[in-house]
């Protein structure tokens, strides 16, 4: 469980007050985390959704490159590799994952456990974690435009936002150690039985 400070996490909220807070955090690495497909939703949701801020959180080899492509864009902002991840993801309204390439995406627990509704690519290990239309939203990875869709519906729809965080949270008890352990028992004894 990633802690916070519930002082710093006012702080923050004051600072974007009024903001619709969108947030990501990963390597900046854009063949494997797609931060170029989330750049180009800011971009594309500007007129609908002008009180948007899209928090860029992470460091990696993109960084500069995908500051420079952003500039003109006063919704993206840049805020490097934070130790205190967890006060950010406490202030967020929405978490965007826009992965092209994700081993399991255990960020993404983290922020279910803050119950902050996702937008994540249905891609490799991501669905075993967020169920579409359940526990967050899956669009196809590659793909700006539905980015943007999924993020402008969640925008607009307050009870889907809290229903999905509220599900997602509900089903943590299935991600703890403990659990994946029970299942990982019950797979062997299954696969050596046989």
């Amino acid at each position: 469980h990633l802690k916070h400070d519930p002082a710093n996490v006012a702080t923050l909220r004051s600072h974007y007050a009024g903001a619709f807070v969108i947030g990501h955090a990963g390597a900046l690495v854009d063949k494997h985390k797609g931060q170029r497909e989330l750049i180009a939703a800011a971009r594309r949701l500007q007129p609908e959704m002008p009180d948007a801020r899209f928090l860029m959180l992470g460091d990696g080899a993109d960084g500069e490159a995908l500051r420079a492509e952003s500039r003109d864009l006063p919704n993206v902002e840049w805020l490097g590799f934070k130790a205190n991840l967890g006060d950010y993801l406490a202030m967020l309204d929405l978490f965007a994952f826009p992965s092209r390439n994700e081993g399991l995406g255990s960020t993404l627990l983290d922020v279910m456990d803050y119950e902050v509704p996702i937008v994540a690519s249905d891609v490799d290990g991501i669905p075993d974690l967020v169920q579409h239309e359940q526990t967050g939203l899956l669009v196809k990875p590659n793909d700006a435009e539905a980015l943007a869709q999924a993020l402008l519906r969640l925008y607009r729809d307050a009870p889907l936002r809290r229903r999905l965080a509220q599900q997602a949270k509900a089903g943590l008890a299935h991600y703890t150690p403990e659990a994946m352990a029970e299942r990982y028992l019950a797979l062997y004894s299954q696969l050596v039985a046989r």
